[in-house]
């Protein structure tokens, strides 16, 4: 074979190595275009992928036909560059024409294989990071303003004794170094008003067996366990769901309460810990023996993402790939207590400081799960080397 054959037998198979990739891309993208400009919703997707079909291929093959006719010999050889070429013309003229809607069009890929494959799946991640990347060098994405976070919310609801914005005085005794204080819990089964420790070192407010038992709490043999830091020490216990709590006139609805029989003791029943003392401004004066607690105001509902996080079990569905810099990840959200959660929005937190929330879950029922997806751009192409933790940035009770 002579070098001039050699040379012309590689041309062709770059040319149909070339076309393998994208004529099917293109296939893909003209589809997605039908997709996202249709303006009859009737019009089913067998349709779309038809008229993509005759966009991408169809009239490519009848323009050679009528160029070449019955000449097998040109007509194969144009079907080696012609293909290639059309879409490459027809998506650079999308991209002078029409480039809002290739842009959305584009962006929408990861969405559509989503449907057909699964948004876990790595045909829909691949096609994800392909289209978005495209998206962005035809048009780059304004930086979203950061969400805030469950530690800069301010879950509180003032009832009667308090007006919001108004600070309390709640009464304490300070007996040797412990600072002691009435608490009023509710459960299904009545209230009780019980001296508690106020310790800055307890991540969550502790319940004894026996107090629980008496407010009707149930605390199943599988609920969730959390080792939380107190002044003494770690400890471990089970986690069960408190529907109020009332401190000075404050009112705090939807709590998680650290079953602990070993936190009272004769003085007090149990541990004021951070889940609740967090959501104040707090200002003692330790001769006088008060505490002045400011209700930090909020707009709706508390979010309780501090309180839920350890009833829940969060999970990446399949392998946390990261494609051309870019996440597609399914986040399975369990919820482990008896109480049915709302509007959860799981977060993915990477070591470089980096954050991105997945699209919220309207509602979870004890003991079931709920999906969210979590796509964005990422700083790594690698989740191992980066490293990454999973945490919720809202939740309701």
């Amino acid at each position: 074979m002579s070098a001039s054959a050699a040379l012309s037998s590689l041309g062709a198979f770059a040319l149909v190595l070339a076309s393998m990739f994208v004529v099917p891309f293109a296939l893909w993208c003209n589809f997605s275009l039908a997709r996202t400009a249709q303006l009859d919703a009737r019009v089913s997707a067998p349709w779309l992928w038809l008229l993509a079909f005759v966009v991408t291929l169809g009239l490519p093959v009848a323009l050679a036909v009528w160029k070449y006719g019955t000449d097998g010999r040109r007509l194969s050889a144009a079907m080696m560059w012609l293909p290639l070429l059309w879409n490459l013309g027809a998506i650079l003229l999308c991209t002078q024409v029409i480039p809002g809607l290739l842009v959305q069009s584009l962006r929408a890929q990861g969405d559509l294989a989503g449907k057909r494959f699964g948004d876990s799946h790595k045909v829909a991640r691949i096609l994800s990071a392909v289209g978005n990347g495209l998206a962005d060098r035809l048009a780059p994405p304004v930086p979203a303003a950061p969400r805030a976070t469950a530690r800069e919310t301010a879950p509180v609801t003032a009832t009667a004794g308090a007006a919001p914005g108004s600070a309390i005085a709640v009464p304490f005794s300070a007996a040797g170094n412990a600072i002691l204080m009435n608490v009023e819990l509710e459960g299904p089964a009545g209230r009780l008003s019980l001296p508690y420790l106020f310790d800055t070192g307890a991540s969550f407010t502790t319940v004894h067996t026996e107090t629980a038992a008496k407010l009707g709490l149930t605390v199943p043999p599988d609920a969730p366990t959390l080792q939380f830091n107190t002044a003494s020490g770690p400890r471990e216990s089970r986690m069960v769901y408190l529907p109020k709590l009332r401190l000075g006139g404050i009112e705090l609805k939807g709590l998680l309460v650290s079953v602990c029989d070993g936190c009272a003791n004769d003085r007090s029943q149990g541990l004021l810990g951070l889940n609740v003392m967090r959501e104040f401004l707090v200002e003692m004066d330790y001769q006088a023996e008060r505490m002045k607690l400011l209700p930090r105001p909020h707009e709706g509902r508390p979010n309780r993402a501090y309180d839920i996080y350890p009833a829940v079990q969060i999970e990446v569905e399949g392998s946390p790939e990261i494609w051309l810099g870019r996440i597609r990840w399914v986040l399975v959200v369990k919820n482990r207590s008896t109480v049915a959660i709302e509007n959860v929005v799981p977060e993915v937190h990477f070591s470089d400081g980096q954050r991105m929330a997945g699209a919220p879950i309207a509602r979870i029922e004890p003991g079931g799960s709920g999906r969210s997806l979590v796509e964005g751009k990422t700083v790594a192409e690698d989740h191992e080397k980066l490293g990454f933790t999973l945490a919720l940035a809202e939740a309701y009770w």
